[in-house]
This record gives C-alpha cells, structure tokens and sequence, in this order.
C-alpha cells in the first residue's frame, strides 16, 4: 500500500511525499512540481525523487534503456510505456503458459 508521508507547498500530485515502505507512487509522463513525472520519496528524513535509471527498472528496461535524451524525455517515455514484466504475464496467461 502507498504511504503518503506529506507533501511540499500545496497537496496536489506532484508534490507529495511517500514512504518508501509499500507500493511506489505511478510513474507519469505529465504533471508539474518537484516530484511531477515519479513521485517524491523520504529516505532518512530526506525528499528525493526517483531516478531515470530507477524509473527504468520499475518498468522491467534495462539500465539507460532510455540513455541519450533529456531527462525530462526520458521521464516521458517511461511515463508513457507499459511496464515489461506486466505485459509479459498478460502474455502468459492469455496462451496458458506457465
């Protein structure tokens, strides 16, 4: 489960803080703020956000799967992409795989 620890300025979507405990908040290609496209996390009584690198992996992509483009259009892509790892599960049990 997602654990909104607070937010920064005004509680609307991209500035709110999560626990890094549970379920990541979603990944968007829109929104503004300082946590706007992945969410902003308290580590150690510190806000940072998630990396594009970070971003890539909780979609199944290989590290700097989207390397050699700005990091807002990286932040983009990953936004707008459908995770791997999902995608290949639908697969599987379409066709009754195991």
């Amino acid at each position: 489960m997602l654990k909104q620890k607070g937010f920064i300025n005004k509680d609307s979507q991209g500035q709110r803080v999560y626990s890094p405990e549970g379920d990541s908040a979603q990944l968007t290609s829109q929104g503004g703020g300082w946590g706007a496209k992945t969410g902003l996390y308290m580590f150690n009584k510190n806000i940072r956000r998630l990396t594009p690198t970070e971003c890539e992996r909780l979609q199944g992509f290989p590290d700097n799967w989207t390397e050699g483009i700005s990091e807002t259009q990286r932040y983009k892509c990953l936004g707008n992409a459908v995770s791997v790892p999902v995608v290949k599960e639908v697969f599987m049990r379409l066709f009754n795989r195991p």
